[in-house]
């Protein structure tokens, strides 16, 4: 197998929660994401996912651990060797229009990264670069982004993002705060440039109906941890983890009288605070199984086979 784009081993982010007391946001993570492939990281509101994915392509620095892009140190990387990487990385963030000034025209927002990084020779081939990102209308790119649906607008964002042609793109939560109707085009939108453009995705959300048609492996995180991680047909099909299990159960069915029919899966008890994690599976309080071994004794990812890998004594 070749090197992965983007290598993460044991990365951990800590933010100081008052006095000698640190938030665990991310507490020893590791994946690999290659070349042209999609990886998806699901899990509840605070579950560090975000945090994960800025941290490893250096939007926020590290605790402890390792970023490597194509073999170097994220974190490490100064001078000319940042300014590259940042032209090979960029990010689409979850809110379109908070990301974007409102004071600049689209093809100024547009146009920032190329601005910085002198990737066009003139005011005319500048606007013909900004015009052939993502089928912007010629007229659009004159106007400023509060004249835009929410739609247009994360368009915006995913252009200015292709602007300066990266290798690998940070989804963070990209279809979230946009209306339904809506969702499905950016969802296609982006299959679209990974095909056109050989582009490689790290996709960070919630929505894990829209996780399972995007993405090929998908790691799922419980409060700051990785608990199970697999290729997307194998986790929905033979998801191993129970909190992955509760995870799949609440996808909602599209079909009225087969969802008011099947069983609820409810999870009970409440999410253990990441400032004082207790010992032993962090699922356990949670966990309709757990034996007093999950309360005391971490359990460690294990694969089983095919590189499905899973965080649970009961697994195994």
């Amino acid at each position: 197998m070749s090197q992965p784009i983007l290598q993460v081993e044991h990365l951990k982010k800590y933010f100081p929660a008052g006095g000698r007391k640190v938030l665990r946001a991310v507490d020893d993570v590791s994946f690999s994401v290659q070349e042209g492939e999609i990886l998806g990281i699901v899990g509840e509101s605070g579950c560090g996912k975000t945090t994960c994915g800025r941290t490893a392509i250096g939007l926020y620095s590290k605790t402890d651990g390792v970023s490597l892009y194509r073999g170097e140190d994220v974190h490490r990387m100064r001078g000319a060797k940042r300014r590259a990487f940042c032209c090979q990385v960029q990010t689409v963030f979850q809110d379109p229009y908070a990301s974007l000034d409102p004071k600049n025209k689209v093809i100024d927002l547009i146009a920032e990264g190329m601005d910085i990084h002198h990737l066009y020779t003139g005011p005319a081939e500048r606007r013909e670069k900004v015009m052939e990102q993502v089928g912007l209308n010629p007229s659009g790119i004159d106007r400023y982004p509060y004249e835009f649906s929410g739609g247009m607008r994360q368009r915006i964002g995913i252009a200015r993002a292709l602007a300066v042609e990266p290798r690998l793109l940070l989804c963070d939560e990209p279809i979230s705060a946009l209306d339904v109707s809506i969702q499905a085009q950016i969802v296609n939108l982006l299959l679209d440039l990974r095909e056109q453009k050989s582009l490689t995705y790290l996709l960070i959300s919630h929505d894990l109906s829209m996780v399972r048609h995007l993405s090929d492996r998908i790691l799922v995180m419980y409060l700051g941890e990785v608990v199970e991680e697999s290729t997307a047909q194998e986790l929905y099909t033979h998801p191993l983890h129970p909190y992955t299990k509760a995870l799949i159960a609440a996808i909602p069915i599209p079909d009225p009288k087969v969802e008011r029919a099947r069983p609820r899966s409810v999870l009970q008890g409440q999410v253990p605070s990441p400032v004082d994690p207790p010992p032993g599976c962090r699922f356990a309080g949670r966990c309709p199984y757990a034996t007093d071994r999950c309360r005391t004794e971490k359990p460690e990812l294990c694969d089983m086979g095919g590189g499905h890998r899973v965080a649970c004594h009961l697994c195994r």
